[in-house]
């Protein structure tokens, strides 16, 4: 096996991932880059079709109302065309063992512009959990590779704002996944997000699946922007197919809900609906994402803020 690589991150950026340990010491062109509207997020050199490896990384931290903190993970698939499944295990798992299981086992290719799924798992520590790590570690099952990020709360410069972003006067949408159910707001992983009652589904057969979503912007009162709503599989085995695919980055005004839709009352939510449809029987994960448009008109069909501000909640789901 190759020696471990524990992957840095420096304000969010990645480092070579195909170079020796001492060769990634060594910055590359386009080390703390950061992307314009369509531009490209990491190097160029970076990224392929396929063969390359996906990559965790340690987003940031936020506190809870509570007193516990959230460590908030994503991940960076090195491959435009490739998607893994890498269910938990030796090749998939987070240390301490306590947190493990909370990960994603399903990984997306990269989106356009270069970008990384971002903050899509997070973990919840207790208020005196200090300076210990919690590590996220993927292997390469054809290299042997391990790639490693661990999470920690010792950084400043780590931490968001969550679930507002009061410099931005800006705030997530609220995700229901039942009519009456529980809000979901912000950026949480499985482990602490909202997650709906398991639902009962068939091999082949398609299920129905409503987000219900506003935005209560305490910072604007004629926010009217969009809420987009895009679904994705989390964890379980073999495929999903979501229809309409309100995945994809690359379909034109696909997937927005329009502000009317929940500012005739303070009790109203937008609806979007979509079915999934399952190959093989199993517990399944999956997850859905309701983000801002974030006004740039020319590239609403992958807008999305890295930074702020957008809502995670999962539905679990028994396939038989």
């Amino acid at each position: 096996m190759h020696k471990s690589l524990v992957v840095a991150f420096l304000f969010g950026t990645i480092a070579s991932m195909q170079l020796s340990v001492s060769e990634a010491q060594t910055r590359i062109p386009g080390w703390n880059r950061v992307a314009p509207p369509g531009g490209h997020q990491n190097d160029p050199q970076l990224v392929r079709a396929k063969g390359g490896p996906v990559v965790p990384i340690f987003e940031g931290w936020f506190p809870n109302p509570d007193g516990t903190f959230q460590l908030c993970f994503g991940y960076f698939n090195t491959n435009t065309d490739e998607v893994f499944d890498i269910p938990v295990g030796p090749n998939n798992y987070i240390e301490p063992a306590e947190f493990n299981g909370m990960q994603p086992t399903h990984f997306l290719p990269q989106p356009d512009g270069g970008r990384r799924h971002y903050c899509v798992m997070s973990v919840t520590v207790p208020a005196d959990w200090g300076d210990r790590d919690v590590r996220w570690t993927l292997v390469d099952e054809l290299t042997g590779q391990e790639f490693s990020s661990p999470g920690r709360l010792v950084h400043s410069t780590y931490r968001h704002d969550e679930p507002l972003q009061p410099s931005r006067k800006n705030s997530p949408p609220k995700v229901r996944l039942q009519a009456e159910g529980p809000i979901a707001e912000g950026r949480v992983g499985f482990g602490r997000g909202m997650v709906s009652e398991t639902l009962e589904a068939n091999v082949g057969e398609p299920i129905e699946l409503t987000a219900r979503v506003r935005r209560d912007n305490p910072f604007r009162d004629d926010d009217d922007r969009a809420i987009r709503v895009r679904w994705f599989k989390y964890q379980g085995p073999g495929d999903v197919v979501f229809t309409p695919n309100w995945s994809s980055w690359r379909e034109e005004m696909v997937g927005w809900i329009a502000a009317a839709s929940w500012q005739s009352s303070e009790f109203a939510y937008g609806e979007q609906k979509t079915q999934a449809v399952f190959s093989e029987p199993g517990e399944h994960i999956v997850q859905v994402q309701a983000y801002n448009n974030a006004g740039r008109a020319a590239y609403e069909s992958q807008d999305f803020e890295f930074w702020c501000c957008w809502t995670n909640a999962f539905v679990k789901i028994n396939v038989k």
